[in-house]
């Protein structure tokens, strides 16, 4: 009697934890929530929790990071630096039931208005989440500064060429871990971290500056 009784006390003592750990997990999640929409007001953006929408919009998206559950979260909305401007979590998952994996990660996106040819910098260590780069040629880094971090993948070779001046190399040999992304109207810079309360200030700070760098 006693044995079964501290077996009871004993799995009500575990479920009280497990209870207890859900609670800080949402309690956690809606006071960050409430510190993102005080920082989107106080930089003058709007803030939604989760879109299915952006994930079709971008094009760096939909061809290179496809999957299941495509969605974006905490994402914010507005203008920075006279351009209309998008920062925002990713995540997808690939394959089926145990063998299910998720993918995450967060972008900052900016319009740049320009009719251009696509471009691809990623980090050599984002290459296996995203699989081959169809419908782009890479370009040979032998014996270049981002030969080392980074693959380059585009759909002009000229015109990618014509934007890998040194200012551009300076920045990215410095933020090894981030991907620069341009397509036509739009470019991004590409974390696999996603974004805490503090890091929006300065995830505008490098658009801002990224945009000089490219010149668009």
């Amino acid at each position: 009697m006693h044995d079964a009784l501290t077996n009871i006390l004993f799995v009500l003592f575990l479920f009280g934890i497990a209870i207890l750990a859900v609670s800080l997990f949402f309690y956690y999640r809606m006071l960050q929530q409430r510190t993102f929409i005080d920082i989107a007001r106080s930089l003058g953006f709007r803030y939604y929790y989760r879109s299915y929408a952006i994930p079709r919009r971008f094009d760096f998206l939909r061809l290179h990071r496809r999957g299941r559950g495509r969605h974006a979260s905490n994402i914010f909305l507005g203008r920075h630096a006279g351009s209309e401007t998008v920062v925002f979590d990713y995540m997808f998952n690939r394959g089926l039931s145990t063998g299910k994996k998720w993918y995450y990660g967060s972008f900052s996106v900016m319009y740049h208005g320009r009719n251009c040819p696509s471009v691809r910098i990623f980090p050599k260590t984002m290459l296996p989440m995203l699989g081959a780069v169809v419908g782009y040629s890479e370009i040979a880094l032998d014996g270049h500064p981002l030969a080392k971090h980074f693959s380059v993948y585009t759909t002009n070779t000229a015109f990618a060429r014509s934007l890998l001046r040194e200012p551009l190399v300076n920045y990215l040999s410095h933020h090894p871990g981030q991907s620069l992304e341009i397509d036509a109207l739009w470019f991004a810079l590409g974390s696999r971290n996603t974004l805490e309360p503090e890091d929006l200030p300065n995830r505008l700070k490098q658009l801002e500056i990224v945009r000089t760098l490219l010149s668009l």
